[in-house]
């Protein structure tokens, strides 16, 4: 049961359990999420998320507030603020103005249970990065593109294909890389290529994720070859506003079908 296999991931964030009344009712709030992060703020986004995903912290509950996180888990008020930003930016919690934060989602269990151990946080904000610098890529590509450009991103989208929905979740991640990798060349600015490619590992393993989330649910994959076609389509056709628009929604929609956002598309 995945409940359980997160359960059983331990954390010293606070070398502690702990316990808040919270209004009228108790919260048992436990450290559970793994210690592998860098950042606490990363260590306290996992500790929450998993309790959401548990169940110890419903859809419509009210969180602690920001100074018994502070307390529960030992850290500073701006590693709590960082973390409830980033479960904000994935439509897991929402603020209420002078009522406090509350749960708004339930991410799948599945993302827990197969993300790589401590990288969750990172994994999200990736996407959010390849948001930014793929929809630039893509609008610089549609106005800078040759003809031997078009051909390779045709060929990387042939090559995507070939494995959507089917073999091995490494390769296929790999080939989804590889498409946007052929954009980023195709804007003629090396340090596009030059950040994608320090992204590589962590973009890789974040498709990979993906992937595998969307077998787990049986997603339609035609969805992602339909986004990857359109952002062909508006390069192919110099249209650089399109190219833009297409590369921002398909990351976008990546990283929300990942949390569970997106799963009645």
């Amino acid at each position: 049961m995945e409940t359980a296999q997160a359960t059983n991931k331990t954390s010293s964030l606070s070398g502690k359990a702990s316990s808040l009344t919270g209004g009228a009712t108790m919260i048992d709030f436990v450290a559970v999420a793994p210690v592998r992060q860098s950042k606490l703020a990363d260590q306290l986004y996992e500790q929450i998320m998993l309790h959401i995903v548990n169940g110890s912290l419903d859809v419509g509950e009210k969180l602690p507030s920001e100074a018994q996180l502070c307390q529960l888990f030992s850290v500073s008020r701006p590693v709590v603020r960082e973390a409830l930003s980033r479960l904000r930016a994935d439509n897991v919690i929402a603020s209420r103005r002078g009522s406090g934060t509350y749960v708004m989602s339930k991410p799948t269990p599945e993302l827990v249970r197969l993300a790589p151990s401590g990288v969750l946080a990172e994994l999200l904000r990736c996407y959010e990065l390849r948001l930014a610098l793929e929809g630039e890529a893509a609008y610089l590509a549609a106005k800078r593109r040759e003809k031997s450009d078009l051909a390779a991103i045709e060929k990387a989208l042939e090559y995507f294909n070939t494995y959507l929905g089917a073999g091995d979740d490494e390769e296929g991640a790999e080939a989804d890389f590889s498409f946007h990798m052929a954009i980023a060349t195709a804007t003629k600015n090396a340090l596009y290529v030059k950040t994608l490619h320090m992204l590589h590992t962590t973009a890789r393993d974040g498709i990979k994720l993906a992937r595998q989330l969307s077998k787990l649910r049986s997603e339609p994959m035609d969805l992602v070859r339909t986004e990857h076609a359109r952002i062909y389509k508006a390069i192919e056709k110099r249209n650089p506003g399109a190219a833009r628009n297409a590369m921002r929604s398909h990351i976008d929609n990546s990283r929300l079908r990942m949390v569970g956002q997106l799963l009645d598309e």
